[in-house]
Formats: C-alpha cells, structure tokens, sequence
C-alpha cells in the first residue's frame, strides 16, 4: 500500500469505528441527547448532527408478531392446564426480566418476579455505570475496555441454566422488542439455542413517536397485556337475585356476562350490558358481585369485583361491565365505591399479578357469602288500599278551603302513583258543610255532604274539581261527625268486595274539631245527633286506621284553658291517634306513604340487585 492508500484506509476504519459508536449511543440514548451523552466515550469525538440515524437504521431486522400464533396458543396451554407455567424472558437494557405466569383453581392468570437480574451480575465483565452499561449492550465500543464475547457467551449460557429450571425448558415465552442492539440480539440468540421458546412475543402494534418496534413499557405490562388475551376457563357472571311472581320467594340468579372460552385480542376489551332493577326502597344500595367458576359445572366461585351502587326503588337500571382480561371485569356507569372500607382479606383475582383491582377493592369474598347467607325468604307484597278523604268545605276564606282541596288531590295522586297501585286503589272522598245551611251560597240547594263513594282514584280527582267553598261563622266545631257517618256507612257496603282483604283507612282534612251529639258548655251539638266517638270507635273496631291533617298545630294545653281548648285538643288527638299531620310540615306525597301499606321483605332487605322487576 502507498502511503496515501494507507492514510485513506486508516480514516474509513475510523469513520467507521465513529459511525459504530454512534449508531450505539443512539440507541442507548434514543430518549435523552443521543450522541452527545457519552461523547467523551466515542471513537473519534461527538456526533455531528446529520450523522444521527440517518445514514445507520436503529432497529434493523425482523421482530417477532406482538399476537402470534404461537402466543395464543401458549397461552391456551397455560389457561387449560397443559403446562403448569410460562416463564416470560425479556433482555433489557437495563436487567435480564424473568416473570412466571401461572393460572389459579379459578383460571385467573397471576404473574410473579421469578429471576430478573441485573447486567452486572449476569455478566460482571460489563461496566456497572448504567449509561456505559446500555452503550455497551448496544453495541458500543469508544474507549471503554471491550468485554469479551466469548466470556459474554459463557455469562449469560451460565444464568440460563441456572435460571431456567429443566421443567420450564419448553414452556419459555420469549419477549423480544428491541432489535439491533448487539450483545441483547447476541443473548436472544443463546436463548434460542438452548431452549427453543414456545412462543416469542413482539412490540406492541401502537408504537411511540411513530419508531418502528419500539416498546417502552415494562416487562411485567407487557407480560400482563398478553395474559389479558388469554381465554375465560369458566363463565364470568353477575349475581343477582330472582323474586317468584306467584310465591314471591326470593332466590340468587346468575347471569352470565362472558361465557367460558372468551377472549380478547390485543389491547381490546369487551362490554356486556344488562338491565337490573330495584327493590321496593329507593336509592336502596346493592352490592353487584361479579363471580367466577372454578369447575365447568359451576362448583366453587371467586369473586372478581363487588361494586356498590344505589337503584331506585321498582325501577330499571342499565350497567355496564367492561371485561379487559381473564378475571378482570370492571362495572363501567353510576358506580359509588365499594360496599365495605380496608383492603381486601386476601388478593383479589383480578389482576394477573395478584394485586387487588379498583373493582374488587374492599369486597372480601367472606362479603358476598354473608350477602347471600342473608338474603330474605320473600317479598311481601301490600295488600289492596281503600282510603276515603273528609274535606272540611267551609272556611274564613277560599283560599282556606282551596288548600284543603289541593291537598287532597296531591294526595290521591301520589297514591296513584305508589308501584303496583293499579286497580288495587280505591279512593272515595267526603266533603261536609257547616250545619248552618244558609251559610253554604255556593251550592245550588241546601247541602251538607259531598259524597264520592270508593272507585278509581281518577273519579275522586275528577269530582273534587267540581267542588265550591262555603264561607263559615264560627271556629269551634264542623260536622265532621256527619262525614264520619257517611264514612262508616260508605265503608259498610264495600266491606267484601271487590278485594275482602284491603287494607283500609281514613284522612280527615280540616280545621274544626267535630262537634258532639249534646251542647257541651259553648261547643255545638249536632243537630243530627251523630256521636264522632261512636262512629271513631266503629270504624277502628273494623280495623279501618283514622289519621287527620289539620291546617294547624293544636296547643299544648296545660293548666288553665278554655272547655273549648281542652275539648279541641282532646278531639284532635283522638282522632289522629296521638300523631296529626300538619299544614306546611308534611307534604301530600309523605302523608301518603304514611297511610299506603308498603312493601316488605320478609327477612333482612336484600342487597343484590333484582333480574326481574317486581311489578
């Protein structure tokens, strides 16, 4: 060689000495400053700027299908039991990654660390600074000392066979991401000779920055996104309870949400909706445990989540459940946090790692047991509800008389609309005037009673639209007494049929008390005679229940007061057995859930959600 041909020759070993370096401490710093990390290291001074990757491709070669064949299928072995475990290998550039996935009694998948080493372990000839570290595995030579390959090959053959037991020996999945990384192609490369994998898995199909077969995540994620893939062994269901319609006997019911054999494909997750209802108290909450199946014929469960959320009362309510994996099914709406506090008495299946997922968080399985060991024997359904009104027509204003009435619309509305009403509701109403019948002008003839006899709530409604306020002139009795009469003679015809077994109730809506069949001092008598106390007693003896809703609260008398005052007070508690209802405290629509007999269960209420409705 001349000179100048030894010259020529000496600067291309150089550059290319100088690309090499280059091209290694882009890979080892693809997220940092690339070259001009370890620019004290390379071989022929720092990287100009258009020498970065241009001219050198960072990930030559071919990797390996993210969702291979192979992959499924191991992971079907794994799910079925074919294999005992899959221990998952990934080179990093930072550690050597073992992880060990093994499935439950339940087909849960769990994963666990089963090796992972560092570099400078595995190879003590490499340097223990990690950026010198990473520079070397890619390649890397610069002015660091040059660890020997032969003694690279004999490292990591040395802790494969120590950490890869022989009856794992085909059960290894290999993970490999990265591509054009000398010495980590060179540890794939041994792997492979001393045990063929059964599958290898690739970078994930959405990649960062757009850079072909990159994969930042860690090993543990992507060994857990693969496991997501995985198929169900045993059907992913929801318990409900199920009410007989004849019997109302309350029993659990499975539903199934995923069904065995289901699986996901890479980075999908898959929804089920159901329509759920709830039981007869409102905004009652109710614990949506999602259950597995140990065997095929149902035998053995585990709970996979147990969230809680609040149903109204008869009501239906859409949820949905997402499912992002063998035993991980989260519900996805009106959630509102799960039915106990503290973290769960064991790990929860569902995640493939064995810790506790957001959605079995705090549900112990012990908890659905005691749900179930608690559910009640039944539901008891009310029995049909005759009510009858007396409206108390005459007043000092019109306005007064006017609430009154709007009261009792309201009221036989909201009664209307309690569920299962239906024709079970009769509702018949009693309007009284003043016994002075000149003082009733606004009805067309001398009137003392209004009378609608029980029917269908939509004929009392209609009725008392049509009814006009008289003026009074006194504030000390009514003619309740007259209206209470006509009440338990109404009552009296209805008394078997059309349902013998209602139950039945009176709503007084006034201001005045009754007066009594006899003067008594300056309270009125009845110029009919009629005697409330003895039409009272006749009406509760045939258990009718008698409640009042009085404009306004009734003094507390003692000491000192008026015949007229203790008679008043006396009446009034009577007749509202001690516990009135009064003007601008209870609404129509409370008044109305006090009087309607409710819905009961009969034992503790039930805490899962209904798959039928009641009504």
């Amino acid at each position: 060689m001349t000179e100048e041909e030894e010259e020529s020759a000496t600067a291309a070993l150089r550059a290319a000495e100088h690309a090499w370096d280059v091209r290694a401490a882009e890979l080892a710093f693809a997220d940092d400053d690339g070259p001009a990390r370890p620019a004290s290291l390379l071989r022929g001074g720092p990287a100009e700027p258009g020498e970065r990757t241009r001219r050198w491709p960072l990930y030559p070669g071919k990797l390996p299908a993210h969702d291979s064949a192979q992959g499924r299928q191991a992971l079907a072995d794994l799910i079925d039991g074919r294999v005992d475990a899959l221990l998952f290998v990934e080179f990093t550039p930072d550690r050597i990654n073992v992880i060990k996935a093994v499935t439950d009694a339940y087909g849960i998948p769990r994963q666990n660390d089963a090796g992972t080493t560092k570099w400078a372990s595995a190879v003590p000839s490499l340097d223990r600074r990690p950026e010198f570290l990473r520079f070397q595995l890619a390649g890397g030579i610069g002015t660091l000392p040059v660890p020997g390959r032969r003694d690279f090959d004999t490292a990591v053959t040395r802790w494969l066979r120590e950490f890869v037991p022989p009856p794992y020996a085909r059960s290894i999945v290999l993970v490999n991401r990265r591509s054009g990384w000398a010495l980590l192609d060179r540890a794939v490369a041994l792997l492979r000779a001393a045990y063929p994998p059964r599958a290898e898995l690739g970078p994930a199909p959405a990649v960062p920055d757009g850079a072909p077969g990159t994969d930042t995540t860690d090993t543990r994620d992507a060994v857990r996104e693969a496991l997501r893939t995985a198929p169900l062994r045993a059907d992913h269901t929801l318990l409900l309870a199920r009410v007989d319609q004849g019997t109302g006997a309350v029993r659990t019911h499975a539903h199934v949400l995923f069904p065995a054999g289901s699986r996901l494909r890479p980075g999908e997750t898959a929804t089920a909706e159901i329509t759920v209802f709830g039981g007869p108290a409102d905004r009652m909450p109710v614990v949506l445990p999602v259950l597995a199946a140990a065997g095929r014929d149902g035998s053995g469960t585990v709970v996979l989540s147990a969230r809680q959320t609040a149903l109204t009362a008869f009501a239906p309510a859409r949820l949905a459940f997402v499912l992002r994996g063998p035993g991980e099914v989260t519900l996805a709406g009106p959630e509102t946090g799960a039915p106990g506090t503290g973290a769960p008495s064991r790990p929860a299946a569902g995640r493939p790692d064995g810790g506790a997922t957001d959605s079995a968080a705090g549900c112990p399985p012990a908890d659905v047991s005691a749900l179930v060991g608690r559910l009640p024997r039944g539901i008891i359904r009310p029995p049909a509800l005759e009510v009858v009104l007396t409206v108390e027509m005459s007043g000092a204003e019109p306005a007064e008389t006017a609430e009154r009435l709007a009261f009792a619309q309201e009221f036989i509305a909201a009664l209307a609309r309690r569920p299962g009403s239906g024709r079970s509701l009769r509702v018949g109403v009693v309007g009284h005037y003043d016994h002075v019948v000149h003082e009733n002008s606004y009805t067309p003839r001398s009137v003392l009673l209004l009378t609608v006899p029980p029917g269908p709530a939509t004929a009392a409604r209609s009725a008392l639209a049509g009814w006009r306020p008289a003026r009074r002139e006194q504030d000390t009795a009514s003619s309740l007494e007259d209206a209470l009469r006509k009440v338990r003679l109404t009552m009296a015809g209805t008394d078997n049929a059309p349902h013998p077994r209602a139950e039945r109730a009176v709503l007084i809506v006034g201001r005045r008390p009754p007066g009594l069949p006899e003067q008594h001092d300056v309270v009125p008598s009845c110029p009919l005679g009629a005697d409330w106390r003895t039409e009272l007693n006749s009406l509760r003896a045939r258990g009718v229940r008698v409640m009042a809703r009085l404009d306004r609260a009734q003094p507390h008398v003692d000491g000192p007061a008026s015949p007229v005052q203790r008679y008043t007070a006396a009446a009034w508690d009577t007749l509202s057995a001690g516990r009135p209802f009064l003007r601008g405290k209870d609404s129509a629509a409370s008044v109305a859930d006090a009087l309607a007999p409710a819905w009961r269960w009969d034992g503790p209420p039930c805490r899962l959600a209904l798959a039928t409705p009641l009504l």
